[in-house]
């Protein structure tokens, strides 16, 4: 069968050659006259005219041939060029691989991706490419590739030293005879990034609508339950008939539930004020000592009615540290986190401690009380977040406390930070600029 299609093939050719050249030389041979055509033949050679004139022909009709066929091969050449570069530059990773997985062959773009030169990946394997995690994906699905004779893909992530890792999704199917694996690797590390970010993201929204939720219930609460309160304790002293005794503990009720009322709005009013950039600094000598002086008496005395141990390490140098800040801000950031780790403390101790290091002003607040989760230390200092966010919360508070101390102290130059071991206590810290 071959055979009769390389005749069939020659006959075309010649076919071709012949017209052409009659195209072409269709006077050559009758303008050749008898003495031209003695000139080209040797001396003593005994031929005939027409044997002359078809020995020409036969010549000229063969250089045609060889012309044409040369023609063919030079476009087959360039053919086979075009094709190599495009298997070599595109953009996606060809491999051979044997059943064990050595890589027979590769182009350039594969060898791009495993960050080697394509003569040193010959016959190395495919899985020492493939990251730990992703090799035993790798393996099945070249494993499947060979049994199943059918076409197979999945995805792996091709780790190298030369370069951060790479996820790709490999497409392979055997070849006819059943030695090799082509494989077709495509790179889908942007793709499976923004898979992750969008995964994130959500996790973020569902989060972040779950804690605002848990916000709007707790302020709800924070706000209820004191005017529940304001209501109740003043029914009872309009009904009369009361003791001095019962109406004093009523009015300290009163005047309780008036307070919390006062500052869970007064929280509100904060942070929508940081939220829209309305809030203002006002910067002026601040003595530090006499803060915190002021903040030690207050304090040691709530302390010490839960039976707290109140502790001050002040490291400061002199009696008079004078620097340039907001009082009022500064004040508040330390009321806040004093006030917490008290309410947060059942038995032990509250450790307030100021420091002066590098340009810097470091002060800390240390209790043994209740710690924080590892998984919310990063969110505690964010708004409308607390340790318990659940509705039944054994601790009163707006959940804002925090995130209106953090916004203070990054407003006057610093920064705040914490460490803690839940059941074990807390320590938060914060620096500010020491500005003379």
């Amino acid at each position: 069968m071959k055979k009769d299609n390389k005749t069939e093939a020659a006959a075309i050719l010649r076919q071709k050659a012949e017209a052409l050249l009659k195209k072409k030389l269709s006077k050559t041979a009758s303008q050749l006259s008898e003495t031209e055509i003695q000139k080209r033949l040797k001396a003593g050679a005994q031929i005939s005219e027409a044997d002359t004139l078809q020995l020409i022909h036969e010549l000229e009709v063969h250089q045609m041939e060889l012309e044409m066929q040369n023609e063919e091969l030079l476009l087959a050449i360039s053919a086979a060029q075009d094709a190599i570069e495009l298997y070599d530059f595109a953009p996606s990773g060809y491999f051979s691989l044997s059943q064990e997985g050595e890589i027979i062959e590769l182009n350039l773009s594969g060898a791009k991706m495993l960050g080697k030169e394509r003569s040193r990946l010959r016959n190395s394997r495919f899985g020492f490419f493939v990251s730990d995690d992703t090799k035993p994906v790798f393996n099945q699905f070249l494993e499947k590739v060979f049994n199943s004779k059918t076409k197979e893909s999945c995805d792996v992530t091709l780790s190298t030293n030369s370069s951060l890792p790479m996820s790709v999704h490999i497409t392979g199917i055997v070849t006819e005879n059943g030695e090799h694996c082509l494989v077709t690797a495509i790179d889908i590390t942007e793709r499976k990034q923004a898979e992750e970010e969008l995964i994130i993201a959500k996790e973020k929204a569902e989060e972040s609508d779950r804690l605002k939720t848990a916000f709007l219930n707790n302020i709800s609460h924070e706000i209820r339950t004191p005017f529940n309160g304001l209501l109740g304790f003043l029914s009872l002293i309009q009904g009369g008939n009361l003791t001095d005794s019962k109406r004093d503990r009523y009015i300290s009720d009163i005047k309780r539930s008036a307070v919390r009322l006062i500052n869970t709005i007064n929280d509100i009013v904060e942070i929508s004020k940081i939220q829209a950039g309305q809030m203002k600094l006002t910067f002026a000598e601040t003595s530090i000592n006499s803060l915190v002086a002021e903040l030690s008496d207050r304090f040691k005395s709530e302390a010490e009615s839960k039976g707290l141990s109140f502790i001050l390490k002040n490291a400061l140098p002199g009696t008079d540290y004078i620097i340039n800040t907001d009082y009022n801000k500064l004040n508040l950031v330390l009321t806040g986190l004093i006030n917490n780790a008290i309410k947060f403390t059942k038995e032990g101790s509250v450790e307030f401690g100021i420091s002066t290091n590098a340009d810097c002003m470091e002060f800390s607040v240390k209790d043994t009380g209740i710690g924080i989760p590892e998984n919310k230390q990063q969110a505690i200092l964010e708004r409308f977040m607390q340790a318990d966010v659940s509705d039944t919360r054994r601790f009163e508070g707006s959940g804002l406390g925090l995130s209106i101390s953090k916004s203070y102290v990054e407003m006057l130059g610093g920064k705040i930070w914490l460490e803690s071991e839940e059941g074990k206590g807390s320590t938060f810290y914060f620096t500010i600029p020491e500005r003379k």
